[in-house]
């Protein structure tokens, strides 16, 4: 390789490597509770609807150069997520990808999982108008916006495969604000996700029938 071939690959490099933006990762967050219901959890799989895996509808994070993650790669991050806080809030006894004798199984569908992050349009004005900013500042407004929605659906089954209970979490958010570290691209996303993961949490443990499922 040439010495001009070489410096052009290794500025290939630093530039597909400096350049990365926001990358969503699901992070959910459960109070614990239990155990509740003295019943050991298969957990099996989540199926995002079809216009998520199409693209037809955004899945994950929607900011300025945030990095896509794949569908599939998404999904299986909020599998692992959810698995592993329903185990440690105590909804059951225990929550595991297999048991020889299950007394439940836990399925589930995501209906919608996004977040779109970005500044409010009136805000990129000051590559024009340069005393835009100033105003703004002086006026104490908010120059980004977020809106998105979590949505998901957990049915609980008899190992037979007989439906036991269906239940759903949903949370909405649009907020303006000014951007800031604590609160980056993705975390109003993950607020909602367990808003609604929450939502589920409570549905289920108040269910009378499930707190009858008692291992023998």
């Amino acid at each position: 390789m040439t010495r001009m071939g070489f410096t052009i690959s290794f500025m290939l490099v630093i530039l597909a490597t400096g350049c990365g933006g926001p990358k969503y990762a699901p992070d959910i967050t459960l109070t614990q509770i239990g155990p509740i219901i003295d019943a050991i959890a298969e957990f099996h799989n989540l199926y995002p609807a079809y216009a998520l895996l199409s693209g037809k509808e955004t899945f994950g994070l929607d900011a300025p150069k945030a990095e896509r993650v794949e569908p599939s790669e998404l999904t299986r991050q909020v599998e692992n997520e959810l698995l592993k806080e329903l185990d440690a809030a105590g909804v059951f006894s225990r929550v595991t990808r297999f048991d020889p004798h299950p007394d439940v199984i836990l399925s589930g569908r995501i209906t919608a999982l996004h977040e779109h992050y970005r500044p409010q349009t009136w805000a990129l004005i000051p590559d024009v108008i340069p005393y835009v900013g100033i105003i703004a500042q002086q006026l104490r407004m908010k120059t980004h916006v977020s809106s998105g929605e979590a949505h998901l659906t957990l049915f609980v089954l008899k190992p037979t495969g007989e439906v036991l209970g269906t239940y759903t979490g949903q949370s909405t958010f649009n907020e303006t604000f000014n951007p800031t570290n604590d609160v980056p691209p993705g975390a109003r996303l993950n607020r909602a996700l367990s808003e609604a993961v929450h939502q589920i949490q409570d549905e289920i443990s108040r269910d009378v029938k499930l707190r009858k499922l008692a291992s023998p």
